[in-house]
């Protein structure tokens, strides 16, 4: 029996090619009718959504196709398609001695969006409040840091950003920011998308033992924090707790956390959260 005929081969991988072609243009025509039907205004950005939508593809995934290139594929999509419905910018803190960062971001929006490089969090914060088509990336939070961006989001400020998004959700094997963790800070809501931690921050003028903090966690019905950091400026204490369930800005488990703490003025505030990232082998 012959083998394959290998320009018939070809020309079948041609024909899915311009399959792949035709839906990617038929899904942009479908986003733009998407972004007219929608009120002008806003970031054209769902995180949860975003994340569903990874991990469904991951679970019906097969073959020898590698699970994290066919991630970049879809983030490229959606990366482009999101540029699309508004002018979005991305800022990074990308430090001279910290390449990855933008690598870490270009991994996750893709190469359409434009970038600016800052050098600290602070200036990629002030970049976000002063345009709400600006998105931000900042390292994620780490113990006794200099000048800890986290108390800024605690401002009550209409221009303060959330915290809307982990990264990576899912590393690129060769990138320069496979090793790195950061945040993504936007002017919007972060949304839950089923699998999610929660981001919340305390200010006080008095330290707060993590003991005392844990237990009134519980007291409060919150889940028992996964982190734990705190800073000191001033005679104000601040402490960052993660939590492994989804906590809006209005669940009323905040205010009981704030008074379950036993401290006069203490204050409470979510910060934003985060979609879990998926396990990819």
């Amino acid at each position: 029996m012959d083998g394959p005929n290998l320009d018939d081969l070809r020309q079948q991988i041609d024909g899915i090619d311009d399959t792949l072609h035709d839906l990617l243009m038929r899904r942009a025509e479908l986003v733009e009718r998407i972004a007219a039907a929608k009120a002008a205004g806003g970031l054209a950005l769902r995180p949860g959504r975003e994340a569903q939508v990874i991990r469904r593809l991951l679970v019906r995934h097969g073959g020898r196709f590698p699970p994290a290139s066919m991630v970049r594929l879809w983030r490229e999509i959606m990366g482009a398609f999101t540029f699309l419905q508004c002018p979005i910018r991305v800022a990074i803190c990308r430090p001279a001695d910290q390449p990855g960062y933008w690598d870490l971001a270009r991994d996750h929006f893709g190469v359409q969006i434009p970038f600016t490089a800052h050098e600290t969090p602070i200036q990629v914060l002030a970049a976000v409040r002063a345009d709400p088509n600006v998105i931000g990336v900042v390292p994620a939070p780490a113990q006794d840091e200099p000048q800890p961006w986290w108390p800024r989001l605690m401002s009550g400020d209409p221009t303060t950003p959330n915290i809307v998004q982990k990264l990576p959700f899912v590393a690129m094997p060769n990138s320069r920011g496979r090793d790195l963790t950061g945040f993504v800070l936007a002017r919007l809501d972060a949304e839950p998308s089923g699998e999610d931690r929660s981001l919340i921050a305390i200010e006080a003028r008095e330290e707060i033992s993590r003991s005392r903090l844990a237990a009134a966690i519980r007291k409060a019905g919150l889940q028992d924090a996964t982190a734990l950091f705190d800073v000191e400026q001033g005679g104000t204490y601040w402490d960052l707790i993660e939590i492994p369930e989804f906590v809006g800005d209005a669940d009323p488990r905040l205010a009981a956390l704030a008074v379950a703490l036993g401290i006069d003025g203490a204050r409470v505030v979510a910060l934003g959260a985060y979609a879990v990232p998926p396990l990819v082998r």
